[in-house]
């Protein structure tokens, strides 16, 4: 075939191909087979070939291939066969079948004249059918790129949520719960009353009597001792306050005292309930003692009772924080004496009731304690300002005494006022869940704390969660290490 009679052929079946595509809309509305249309033009583009054997091959080939493409279609959409309606569904149709043209024509290259494989390529082809072709001899590339780019795009939006998220909840948290107003805990009233005695003056201590039966001071403070009993010799390690250093330093001395409330059903304290009273406390005395809960316990009539002995640890204060100017003290029952006032919580609130007689009996029995083991006041506190839940890295996990105690009475300062190092050293917080629980009171050292320890994070030049992460992995490692400390005595 001449050169002059391929160009002539290729210019005819150009035309002959906008005629078909003009056919071929207007035979989807008559309901025709555009297999029957198309196979028309692949008849004309077989003309291009002057060998017959690979005339037979394309018509063959590409015949086949229509059929193959239109069923495929057909099926993909099975579910929307409103689009065999539309003008798209012709356009794509079409695209597949010149599609399956050109595949074939390049096959035949190889077998062809030099001269005329360019040619071959050239050949007229509606400009959308050639761009579907191209698209879809490269669309694995176009795969490639495609899950690369989405891999991409959800990595970074993985980073920014994780980044953005910290803060926004942060943020929106604080406000939420500076919004709901905590209200500050007034600690300078006194229950019932009582009257303040002297200053704190241990050299004014001593122990004036001692029987089988109770121990007696010359502040009037009255032990009694039948009930005493044993459990483990106490044994924990001491950390400076401030480092996350470990420390092998072994201590066995008390260094503070830990108040409670029995939490237990209460009476009112009236004289037609004298009976009760008393067997209710004695009720209490007996459970305490079976299970070791406490060192101390001081009934509603002021009886002080001795449960577990001074230098053997009670299962008192579970995991706890506490500190001084010096040192930090984890797991309290090793380290501190828990004295237990037989009061209640009332209506799930923190108003918890202690009577006169009460009072006296815990101000006398802090002053014997201080004395006798030289306890500072810093560390005179209450449950609810030392329990934590290191899962969950909130305080108040056990919440007696979180508000209301009367420390002043008990010739103490007001710890309240003070940043609790469970919150400003190790990060712990608070939810709504205990704030609830708390009757939505927090006490004023709280507040400054969380502060304090969002400082501590900008100075450190990190993230507040990553800091708190950290310091309640140390927590969990040195709780750990006073417990196999235990299992070994």
């Amino acid at each position: 075939m001449r050169w002059e009679e391929f160009s002539l052929k290729t210019e005819i079946i150009g035309l002959q191909s906008k005629q078909a595509s003009k056919e071929r809309a207007a035979s989807s509305k008559k309901g025709a087979n555009p297999a029957q249309v198309y196979s028309k033009i692949v008849e004309r583009y077989a003309m291009l070939l002057d060998r017959p054997e690979l005339r037979l091959r394309f018509l063959h080939n590409t015949l086949a291939k229509q059929v193959e493409r239109q069923k495929q279609l057909h099926h993909s959409l099975r579910h929307f066969r409103f689009i065999e309606r539309t003008r798209l569904y012709d356009l794509v149709l079409e695209a597949r079948f010149y599609s399956a043209i050109l595949e074939e024509l390049r096959k035949l290259l190889p077998v062809v004249p030099a001269n005329r494989q360019r040619q071959l390529q050239n050949v007229p082809v509606p400009r959308f059918a050639r761009a579907f072709f191209v698209i879809y001899q490269t669309r694995h590339a176009f795969y490639a790129m495609g899950v690369l780019a989405v891999g991409l795009l959800l990595f970074s939006l993985y980073s920014v949520t994780t980044w953005s998220a910290r803060h926004v909840n942060s943020y929106l948290a604080q406000r939420y719960q500076r919004g709901r107003g905590p209200i500050y805990v007034k600690t300078d009233a006194q229950p019932l009353g009582v009257a303040l005695a002297g200053p704190y003056k241990p050299d004014k201590i001593w122990q004036v009597e001692k029987t089988n039966d109770y121990e007696r001071y010359s502040n009037l403070c009255r032990i009694n001792t039948r009930h005493e009993t044993e459990n483990h010799p106490r044994g924990y390690y001491q950390l400076a306050r401030g480092t996350d250093a470990d420390s092998n330093e072994l201590r066995h001395e008390i260094i503070g005292i830990v108040y409670h409330a029995s939490e237990s059903d209460i009476l009112p304290f009236i004289s037609e309930n004298n009976d009760s009273i008393q067997r209710r406390s004695q009720g209490l005395l007996e459970y305490i003692q079976k299970k070791k809960s406490y060192n101390y316990l001081i009934d509603r009539i002021g009886d002080i009772y001795r449960i577990v002995r001074d230098d053997h640890a009670a299962y008192h204060a579970g995991n706890s924080i506490w500190a001084d100017q010096k040192n930090t003290y984890i797991g309290l029952n090793e380290s501190f004496i828990g004295v237990c006032f037989e009061s209640s919580v009332a209506n799930g609130t923190t108003d918890e009731t202690l009577t006169e007689a009460q009072v006296i009996a815990g101000r006398a029995l802090t002053n014997v304690l201080r004395s006798k083991y030289n306890i500072d006041d810093a560390n005179c506190t209450t449950h609810g300002l030392v329990s934590v839940n290191p899962d969950k890295m909130l305080i108040a996990f056990h919440h007696d005494w979180t508000r209301g105690f009367p420390f002043e009475a008990m010739g103490l300062s007001d710890k309240y006022k003070v940043l609790p190092p469970n919150m400003s050293d190790y990060g712990f917080t608070y939810d709504e869940e205990i704030l609830d629980k708390l009757g939505r009171v927090l006490w004023p050292g709280a507040l400054a704390a969380e502060d304090e320890f969002k400082k501590r994070a900008d100075r450190a030049g990190t993230n507040p969660e990553l800091l708190r992460r950290r310091w309640r992995d140390f927590y969990i490692a040195q709780i750990e290490k006073v417990r196999k400390l235990q299992r070994a005595n």
